[in-house]
């Protein structure tokens, strides 16, 4: 049998997700790919608290975290007019060893359970092709395309090729999942367009962009200092300069100056003497361009058994490190849905509730992205930076006070835990919601967003979270030393087939922090439903959670 898989078109770090997500819950898929491994090239370097708390919901957080850089490399983004010139300005953070310290230390209540990890992506993609490969849910189809689907009453067919050798096959399945990027096939059968504006010329992150994969092991030296990323401002370049592996390789971005320029080698390393400042040895491995600027969301998510995630529905600039992230997150919540219509228990309005849910999401962080790098390349950059006289200081004075101002940036929890679903039809709210910010993050029990984190273990270790203790499925909280029954919650969760778990919580910091005996916690940890006592149609508030 086929007709209960789900096929994905796509097999990067969204489209692994979401088979990985799938096959949490029971659900096989097959996933189709064109390239027969994850591309060495490397992209975004930020895994954030969201996506972490996603590794560790399918049990690979602590593989993530073996990977990248030196545990105890300081994170710290500075400033400089060339990295042998003038530091400007620098961003303190800690290293990743210290980030742990810092939770293991934190109060029961503290809503970090996994530290923002910088980790380039393309070292995540490799242990999650290793994931995928051990899957036996999930089969694979690497070196394969897509090249026509179409949608029946009862299932979706999905036309293949082999790249290396024409063999064509069909594939059934129940739903089809478009994780394949702007150019997709999916979106391009459905007819969905994107909708936003053309990026914003600007001296740096607004147009065309070329990022290179160098090797220079005397680069932290020359900079006088380990950082994490090294941003290079003065009047002939901007750029950035990210660590890989803290210590000879490195990311390097720089701005085109046309859409339509191919760069080379010459002027690449060209761009990077002039962001070192002297005659430093270096590699130049690999090129990829890249648009700064855009912030794109598609008109819509999907339609009938054919949705899409990831980049295939926002296209962003990487300012903030929410792009991969936010397709993470699209995965999560995509993926839960995906399998209960697979498995019969999803409701009638489930799928449409993905597009109401995640289409705000995806404009809200774009939004964000979008206005981060605007503020990057509003830096002011005066004529005699890099001269060594009054008016250089002054210059270097004022592009410094600028530049500290920009830590949002890279401390922005408010986008990475604050996504909410409160328009949503699967969603019982029962009150306002909190405000929404950039920076700053407050917990809340009022249905639709993230699940309030509590340790409920002696320390900090996995299974010493509350949500560790949820289930795959859904998970009835009874909060309290006193709390009620969920015997009816129960009863109409597996009368439908709903995979349910109940976990009792009776700490009385719990029930403060929920405000209610009792809280319904979705497959994706957003918050469902709460209450005092168990409602008065149990069915009826299952069905609708469920999509009925």
């Amino acid at each position: 049998m086929t007709m209960d898989r789900i096929v994905i078109v796509g097999g990067g770090p969204v489209g692994m997700m979401l088979a990985l997500n799938l096959a949490a819950l029971g659900t096989r898929s097959v996933l189709i790919n064109r390239e027969c491994a994850p591309r060495w090239h490397p992209k975004g370097s930020t895994q954030n608290s969201r996506t972490m708390e996603h590794y560790r919901r399918l049990g690979i957080v602590e593989k993530i975290r073996a990977l990248g850089m030196p545990p105890d490399l300081p994170t710290d983004v500075a400033y400089f007019t060339s990295l042998n010139g003038w530091e400007l300005a620098r961003i303190p953070m800690p290293s990743e060893r210290k980030k742990l310290a810092a939770r293991d230390a934190a109060p029961p209540d503290d809503q970090v359970v996994e530290p923002i990890f910088r980790c380039n992506q393309m070292h995540a993609e490799a242990e999650l092709f290793e994931q995928i490969r051990r899957c036996p849910l999930v089969e694979k189809r690497y070196g394969w395309q897509c090249t026509a689907w179409s949608e029946q009453a009862d299932g979706v067919t999905v036309d293949t090729e082999e790249i290396a050798t024409g063999k064509r096959e069909t594939l059934r399945g129940a739903y089809l999942a478009g994780c394949d990027g702007g150019h997709g096939i999916v979106r391009h059968q459905l007819g969905i367009s994107y909708q936003g504006d053309t990026p914003e010329l600007q001296p740096y992150l607004g147009g065309p962009m070329v990022s290179t994969y160098v090797r220079a092991p005397g680069l932290p030296a020359t900079a006088r200092n380990t950082c994490w990323q090294y941003w290079v401002v003065n009047r002939h370049i901007r750029s950035n300069i990210v660590a890989i592996d803290g210590t000879t390789e490195f990311i390097f971005n720089t701005r085109l100056e046309r859409p339509d320029q191919k760069p080379d080698q010459q002027m690449i390393a060209a761009a990077f003497r002039d962001s070192i400042g002297c005659d430093l040895p270096f590699e130049l491995i690999s090129s990829e361009t890249w648009t700064a600027g855009q912030a794109f969301v598609t008109e819509r998510f999907g339609a009938g058994r054919a949705w899409m995630a990831g980049d295939s529905v926002h296209l962003f600039t990487p300012t903030g490190g929410f792009g991969m992230n936010t397709g993470v997150d699209d995965a999560a919540n995509l993926g839960w849905k995906l399998a209960a219509m697979a498995q019969g228990w999803g409701g009638p309005n489930l799928l449409a509730s993905y597009e109401a849910e995640r289409r705000p999401v995806a404009f809200r962080n774009t939004g964000a992205a979008k206005a981060l790098a605007r503020n990057v390349g509003k830096t002011p950059v005066g004529p005699a930076i890099n001269d060594s006289s009054p008016a250089g200081e002054q210059a270097r004075r004022a592009a410094a006070d600028y530049l500290r101002g920009g830590g949002e940036e890279f401390a922005s929890l408010g986008v990475q835990l604050g996504a909410r679903y409160d328009a949503s039809p699967i969603v019982v709210s029962d009150a306002a919601p909190p405000s929404d910010k950039l920076i700053a993050y407050r917990p809340s029990s009022i249905p639709g967003g993230r699940a309030p984190h509590l340790w409920i273990g002696e320390g900090r270790a996995i299974g010493d979270s509350l949500f560790d203790r949820l289930g795959t499925g859904f998970t009835v909280l009874r909060l309290g030393p006193r709390p009620p029954s969920a015997d009816a919650l129960m009863a109409a969760f597996k009368a439908r087939g709903v995979p349910i778990n109940t976990v009792d919580v009776p700490a009385p910091l719990a029930r403060d922090l929920y405000e209610r005996d009792l809280a319904i916690i979705r497959p994706d940890q957003h918050v469902a439903w709460r209450g005092n006592s168990e409602p008065p149609d149990a069915n009826a508030l299952v069905a609708r959670i469920t999509g009925g």
